[in-house]
């Protein structure tokens, strides 16, 4: 449909151009939000500036560093101890705020003399610490304090130190992102290549855009060391300052949050020839994906099996359990902007979940690009969302949970909503295996807990909710003080009782209503090859290597008749639901335009799924995509049929790895492809790529494709 226009937004009709609702047969062509450009005037923006998107969200994470904030004191604070980034090093970085302290006749007269000042004694009062980085503020920025020359003159008076100057006032772009943008520009030009890290281990990577959300490093660091592979730098959850100066040494760039650092892969892949691999480290089905990315990009495949192997073995059962209560669940997502896309799919795929509306806060048309692409019919994208909005998309969707930040939280909470804290979480980690868990059980806490209905009772009227659903929408009766005690504590004893949680009545993809064995009550770790499963296969009952519905149909049945036997049609989260009736190979003595629209369909099915799953084909320069998207159908042409693969390169590793992925998803979800021949499986590559290059180059509406700073 066209871009929305709410009611609140009446008066400020240009909203209309950073909302849209997904209709079937649309794509990124047609429709895209405006995104990173400036709020408009009269709305209430969520956004937070440029400065912030520089300290609070890069470079405050790490842990050896003195972070000194050229202006008032409030600047810094208002950076400091916001976001929940452990360390191993007792957590220097949460402990302490540093500032100029700007007052008023230093802006009349100049600050850099005070500046100088500030960073010796800084150095001074923590004597064992000889890095810093520098920023600049809005205040400082206006009086046009220099602060490179000071920052050369205190290294070369001390000559122990290295400082990292970090020019971005609040005021230097529309949002957080582009301080995202100026630390990570400037750290590859300035810092890269002036570190020779040691080299442990014949494989290195940098993780790039994670920021040890309460440990998510940690979750990634374990499992990298179990397959014997060094981390060079982590961009920079857990990071060190000399780390980050010998980047140039790893030899892949495995990124989480292309957001706020994709920047630094692409300059390290244009300037080292460093590949980048997209990894999506939250959900359960993704994480196994990225690590198997990982193994194959080195040759080590079987290590990151035994890793996947060992993690499904102890976390599996337990999702289960949490997809049986959160299956048709309805949620949104108000976050930043990557996890929009990293977390819709892992919800919907993994625990059954309905995504029904997103809003990004400092997303770019890119993140849009990708998260419509994943996102289903009737989703809801806002850019930039602002509260008045927030309050009519709840009414139009009912959401049963909202992930969102503190501040967007607090209004969700007011109108008797849970909420689970999409920032900084509210018990993490959220990211790998076990971290899918921690987020299905704090969401699952969230929804059922007791404390939103019973905080919509008015007990000074003795008015008490009954019969309620789960997120407080119940009617209202009035009763003695005495049956309101009684009701209450009964609703508050059912719906902390794992045993009485109401099943949602349409939870038909549970699978108690399977009809599998008995002890199939887990997914794919009973499976006979539980590290290629996907999610979709707890919903069948066939064996492990059963990956369409149609095998369970006798030869001459068409495809579509399997698709009445399943329980659940409107659930299904993998491709067959969409695949045409037309199943067979067409004989070679077909006329050529029947040939030729088969292939055409199956091109429809291909891309789909690649669009779904596959981030390579948005990065977010036009020559990259363009490159990333040959290279992968070109490996993955010459694996399915058979040819030769010669890597010479690390990039062709990197398209390699990619496209092994890509191979092992199609053959699992369409059986059709092993009833083609060589010539008809690269036709419908060939004919995958000019689509993709159409979507997301040629027709792409990204208006930042082809930006000189990308």
């Amino acid at each position: 449909m066209p871009m929305k226009l709410f009611k609140c937004d009446e008066t400020i009709p240009e909203r209309q151009k950073h909302i849209y609702i997904k209709e079937k047969g649309e794509d990124t062509t047609q429709f895209l939000p405006s995104a990173n450009v400036e709020t408009i005037p009269g709305s209430l923006s969520e956004r937070g500036c440029s400065y912030c998107g520089a300290k609070l969200v890069i470079g405050g994470v790490l842990k050896d560093t003195i972070q000194l904030i050229h202006g008032p004191v409030g600047c810094s604070y208002d950076t400091w101890h916001t976001k929940r980034y452990p360390s191993d090093n007792g957590n220097f970085q949460l402990k302490y705020a540093w500032s100029s302290d700007m007052k008023e006749q230093h802006i009349v007269f100049g600050g850099e003399k005070l500046l100088k000042k500030a960073i010796k004694e800084a150095f001074a009062e923590f004597p064992d610490i000889k890095r810093m980085m520098v920023y600049t503020t809005c205040s400082t920025a206006l009086i046009g304090d220099d602060i490179k020359p000071v920052v050369k003159e205190v290294e070369q008076e001390l000559g122990d130190v290295d400082i990292f100057t970090v020019e971005c006032p609040g005021f230097a772009g529309v949002s957080q992102s582009k301080g995202h943008h100026v630390f990570n520009i400037g750290w590859v030009t300035e810092k890269v290549g002036t570190f020779e890290p040691e080299i442990t281990s014949p494989y290195t990577i940098n993780v790039i855009g994670d920021y040890n959300i309460q440990g998510d490093t940690f979750v990634l660091e374990k499992y990298m060391e179990k397959m014997g592979i060094q981390i060079i730098a982590h961009f920079t959850g857990n990071g060190t300052y000399d780390s980050l100066r010998g980047m140039h040494r790893a030899q892949l760039n495995v990124t989480n949050c292309a957001r706020s650092a994709g920047y630094i892969a692409n300059e390290l892949k244009k300037r080292y020839g460093i590949p980048r691999i997209d990894v999506d480290t939250w959900g359960f089905d993704y994480c196994k994906e990225g690590l198997r990315k990982i193994g194959t990009f080195f040759g080590i495949e079987e290590r990151a099996e035994a890793v996947i192997a060992e993690e499904v073995a102890k976390y599996e059962s337990k999702l289960a359990w949490y997809k049986e209560r959160l299956t048709g669940k309805k949620v949104c997502i108000w976050t930043g902007g990557p996890r929009l896309w990293h977390w819709t799919k892992a919800l919907e795929d993994d625990l059954g979940m309905k995504v029904v509306a997103m809003s990004s806060k400092f997303g770019h048309q890119e993140d849009f690009e990708k998260v419509i692409a994943r996102g289903d019919e009737g989703t809801i994208y806002i850019d930039d969302g602002n509260e008045l909005e927030f309050f009519e998309v709840l009414e139009m969707v009912s959401p049963d949970l909202v992930l969102t930040g503190p501040r967007v939280g607090a209004l969700v909470k007011k109108l008797h909503l849970p909420y689970v804290n999409g920032h900084g979480y509210h018990n993490g980690p959220y990211m790998g295996f076990e971290g899918a868990v921690n987020m299905a059980r704090d969401m699952y806490n969230a929804i059922y807990s007791p404390l939103m209905r019973l905080a919509k009772n008015d007990i000074r009227e003795d008015v008490i909710a009954v019969n309620g659903n789960d997120n407080g929408n119940g009617k209202l009766t009035k009763s003695t003080s005495a049956d309101a005690t009684s009701l209450i504590q009964q609703a508050a004893s059912k719906a902390t009782s794992p045993v009485q949680q109401p099943a949602p009545a349409k939870e038909t993809t549970s699978k108690v209503q399977q009809p599998a064995p008995a002890k199939e009550t887990t997914s794919k770790a009973q499976q006979p090859a539980p590290a290629k499963e996907t999610t979709s296969k707890v919903q069948q009952p066939a064996p492990a290597k059963e990956t369409t519905s149609q095998v369970q149909q006798p030869a001459a049945v068409k495809e579509t008749a399997s698709k009445v036997q399943q329980p659940a049609p409107a659930k299904e989260t993998t491709s067959q639901v969409q695949q045409p009736a037309k199943e067979a190979t067409l004989p070679v003595a077909q006329p050529a335009k029947e040939i030729a629209s088969y292939i055409q369909e199956r091109t429809e099915e291909v891309t789909s799924l690649i669009q779904q799953r596959c981030l390579w084909q948005f990065h977010s320069r036009s020559w990259d995509r363009e490159e990333n998207i040959n290279g992968v159908l070109g490996q993955a042409a010459k694996i399915l049929t058979g040819e030769q693969v010669v890597l010479e390169t690390l990039i062709d590793r990197a398209f390699y790895a990619d496209a092994k992925l890509l191979v092992n998803d199609l053959e699992k979800k369409f059986q059709w492809l092993s009833k083609m021949d060589n010539v008809q499986k690269k036709a419908v590559l060939e004919s995958v790529k000019h689509k993709l290059i159409d979507i997301a180059i040629t027709k792409s509406l990204n208006g930042e494709l082809h930006h000189s700073i990308y």
